[in-house]
Order: C-alpha cells, then structure tokens, then sequence
C-alpha cells in the first residue's frame, strides 16, 4: 500500500473547480443509463435465508481480503468486517473535513450559494439530475442535516480525494472483481456522516427496501471514530443473518422499516448485536442487511463515518442517481 493521506492542507490544495467538474462530467455521463435486468444477480432473491452460521459477523485482517472471501462472507453471513483496513493516520482529515461541510450545508442558502470551495462545491447539474429538480434536493438537504450527514457529491474535493484513496488501497479493483463489473456510485447514497446527539431511535431497515432487490450492490461503511459497543459513540445495531428478500413492515413506522418485535421475534433467536468498530475499519454488506444506526440514551460521543454503496453498472437503481467511476 501507499503513503497516500487525507490532511485538511492537503484537501485544500487541491484544484476545486477541476474536481467539480469532474463531479458534473460523473454525474452527467449516465445521466440517460437505464439499468437491464439481463445481468445475472449475485445472490438470486429466490434463495432461501442462510441460517447456518447465523449469529457472527465474520472478522478478517486486511492482509486476508480478497474478492472470494467478502462473496463467501456476504452469502454466507450478509456481512464482513475488516479492521483497521484504513490505517488511523491515513484518514485522520476526513472527520475535520466533514465538520467544515457540514457547517458550509447549515449556511443560510444566500451565502451557500455564492459558496465554492473545498468543503462544497455542488456541480451545476445536481438540481437537474434530480427527478422532480430543486424541491428533491431541498428535501433531501433537509432530512440529510437532521441526521447529521451531507451527500459526498456536494462536496466534490472531498470525494475525489475519498475515490483516490479507495483506488491506492485496491478497493476499486476489489469491488470490480465483486460485482463482475465496473461499479458505480450514487448521488443519493455516498454519504459524510456525524452523528448528532442526543441519539433519536431509527427504524430497523434494509437498504433494498427503498432501492429495489434486482440490483447488485455491495456498501462499504467506514468509520472514522471508535464507536458502537461501549465506546461512548454510536455505531450500528445489526441482525448478524443472511437475508435474501425484503422482511415484512408489519408494525413498523414506515413501509420500508421493520419493527423491533419483528427483529426481536423472527430470526430464531438471532438477536441483534452492537459490535465495537475502531476507527479506519471496513464494514461491508448488501441492500439485505438488516441494520439501524446503534440507539442509546446514553451516548455522549459524536461518530463520524462514511457511507459508500457500490452499484453494478448494468444493475443499479435509477432514483439513487448513479455516479461513474
């Protein structure tokens, strides 16, 4: 591996106006892609639930990651876990970074549109890109803050340096080998995130849910501050299962949410888990994974993570907005 780094000098010497372009022409190059439900899926959604095993997420080194062993973990367990796969050192800049977005994002929108810098920069084709135009992307701004995140693309110097340390660390040619095909990104759903305290409780979910099942996919959650267990910080609540479909709704507070007496009931005593994640670790699962964001009362430590959902180029779901890689 490199000695690639992600520093606040080294993000704010970087050319703004030529990474937001690269942004736009992202954006813009599968602007008319449909998907095809030609490709073969890489876990067929008439495969029944894998019992066996259930209850482990499965753990490796990095040395130990490979595209066999995350496809076996994924069908298997509906997870993989790599600690410390980006070293500590290396990110230290990003949770900085995500504080200087996030406050760009809360400016009131007449300063935040005169604004163009390192922390956002959104590419002009943003609003058009957007189904039903400026009123999605508001919407989506809106609930983003509340929740403490910002989607990656409005901050263009933030994900090009993001993509450049994926490609050093080998996870674009391991995402490719994944899918069977070059990746995508989406607009939508590659997300900075800062937790905001107190901790609201969020609905159990699978991604698929809102994304469709006929796609392949594959998420790549990378924490940026210990968390979960413990730790004093939030990390994920999960159903350590292999899950091929989308579980009922039933009881839930939204149609795309799943009850937390169907998590605690239907899963033959799988009961869900809290793990504790080091900062620079390696979170992988699909859109099946059953999971929230880890509620307690009791946290009093701000986690900083991003979230970047890998698509399938010829497989991916059109409202997330694909991005190209």
């Amino acid at each position: 591996m490199g000695s690639y780094q992600i520093t606040l000098d080294g993000l704010e010497a970087r050319d703004v106006a030529a990474d937001t372009s690269t942004m736009r022409h992202r954006i813009e190059s599968l602007r008319e892609r449909q998907p095809t439900n030609e490709r073969e899926l890489i876990i067929p959604t008439d495969t029944p639930h894998q019992a066996a095993g259930s209850g482990e997420i499965p753990e490796i080194a990095p040395d130990e990651l490979s595209v066999d062993v995350l496809r076996s973990a994924v069908a298997e367990h509906g997870a993989l876990l790599v600690r410390n796969l980006f070293p500590e050192e290396v990110i230290a800049g990003f949770p900085p970074a995500i504080d200087r977005v996030l406050d760009a994002v809360d400016l009131p929108p007449a300063e935040k549109k005169k604004l163009s810098n390192t922390y956002f920069s959104p590419p002009d084709n943003l609003v058009s890109i957007m189904p039903e135009g400026p009123m999605e992307l508001a919407a989506l701004r809106v609930f983003n803050t509340k929740v403490g995140a910002v989607m990656c693309p409005e901050a263009p110097s933030v994900a090009e340096a993001l993509l450049e340390l994926f490609e050093e660390r080998g996870i674009k040619e391991l995402i490719t080998e994944y899918l069977d095909e070059p990746p995508v990104l989406s607009v939508k759903k590659w997300v900075l995130r800062r937790s905001v305290l107190p901790v609201e409780e969020a609905g159990w979910h699978q991604d698929g849910a809102f994304m469709g099942t006929d796609i392949n996919t594959i998420n790549l959650w990378l924490p940026l501050t210990d968390c979960g267990g413990e730790t004093g910080a939030p990390g994920m609540d999960l159903v350590p299962q292999r899950l091929n479909s989308i579980v009922s709704a039933e009881g839930a507070t939204f149609d795309w949410s799943v009850s937390d007496s169907y998590v605690t009931d239907a899963f033959n005593g799988n009961r869900p888990v809290a793990p504790v994640f080091n900062t620079g670790d390696a979170f992988f699962f699909d859109h099946f994974y059953l999971h929230r964001t880890q509620f307690r009362e009791d946290f009093s430590r701000l986690r900083y993570a991003i979230e970047t959902w890998f698509f399938g180029e010829s497989t991916f779901p059109k409202s997330q907005i694909p991005v190209a890689w």
